[in-house]
């Protein structure tokens, strides 16, 4: 509670918006099919093209810190439908592959017909989707988390100890932390409509989860602009409706034979697990494995220069 006394005092009588918008007016915006993105290309050099997705409830704020540090790369960071700046469509079924499609064609209208991706939480499950569905196109994926919805199938009498262990921990987040997904896959506009309405619950509700699931909380800075951006664009519930459109309509597991790095980021002040290498691998095609000593969830806000690193290190070796 003093936690968050704090952060809406902040918010309410401290934070400067216009200071954010001076940072952000120095990127360069665009949009395209009413996706926005931020684009900004290597200033010489073989560059890698890469596009980065971030999660909930994120932004595309995530990667402005790392973005200065990718020199080798031409970076595209879009806002998911629905998040900020990228109006969701009037429609249902905007899930992983409807995100990943309108990627591609993004990634194909700059010119880009190989890539790379990366991304967290639902950014991880539209990279992954993008390269099922596009290996030709995407040389590589970087991912910081594993998303839910695209775990292995795995029958119990196959798991290893040090799997079953993983899952143990990770349901016990799952009966502490995963209420929130329970009513936004079944009933985001209610909630929606009260956090549209109250600032203070808007803090409390999003802030919570940053609060939990970092390993150590980002500034007040950074969370009352993300928090801002939601406000402003009265985004929060067309957010959450990616939770509603990935449970009912759910897109098919299949193995991701692409190219893939994992940086593992599983310092989180409420513990989610840290998954074995040979869990991923039933599903991935895993070429680099990173255990990061610090970082949790929001690992491109929490620790970018390890971020910024892992992804340079990993399209380097590719290339």
């Amino acid at each position: 509670m003093d936690w968050l006394r704090h952060l809406v005092s902040y918010w309410a009588d401290e934070f400067d918006w216009r200071a954010w918008e001076r940072r952000l007016n120095s990127l360069s915006h665009f949009r395209s099919e009413d996706v926005h993105f931020v684009y900004r290309r290597a200033a010489s050099g073989q560059r890698v093209p890469l596009i980065l997705t971030h999660g909930w409830p994120g932004s595309f704020l995530d990667y402005v810190d790392v973005l200065p540090m990718l020199d080798e790369f031409d970076v595209v960071v879009p806002s998911l439908p629905g998040y900020g700046y990228s109006p969701r469509p009037p429609e249902v079924g905007i899930n992983y592959r409807f995100v990943s499609e309108r990627w591609h064609r993004l990634m194909s209208e700059l010119g880009y017909s190989r890539y790379g991706a990366g991304g967290y939480d639902f950014g991880a499950g539209v990279t992954t989707i993008l390269a099922q569905d596009h290996p030709q196109s995407v040389i590589g994926v970087h991912l910081t988390t594993l998303e839910s919805d695209l775990t292995p199938v795995v029958d119990d009498a196959e798991l290893s100890d040090v799997e079953r262990s993983y899952l143990a921990v990770n349901r016990s987040w799952d009966s502490t932390e995963r209420g929130y997904s329970a009513i936004q896959s079944t009933k985001p506009q209610t909630i929606g409509y009260g956090l549209n309405d109250s600032p203070a619950g808007l803090a409390a509700y999003v802030g919570e989860k940053w609060h939990s699931w970092s390993d150590v909380t980002p500034p007040d800075d950074f969370l009352c602009a993300t928090l801002t951006l939601y406000w402003v664009t009265q985004t929060i519930t067309s957010s959450m409706r990616d939770y509603w459109d990935n449970r009912w309509h759910p897109v098919g597991r299949a193995y991701i034979g692409t190219p893939t790095a994992f940086g593992v980021f599983a310092h989180q002040t409420v513990p989610e697990g840290e998954p074995p290498r040979s869990y991923l691998e039933r599903v991935y095609n895993i070429r680099r494995w990173t255990v990061c000593p610090r970082g949790g969830h929001f690992a491109p806000v929490e620790e970018p220069a390890a971020v910024a690193a892992d992804l340079t290190a990993f399209f380097r070796d590719l290339s």
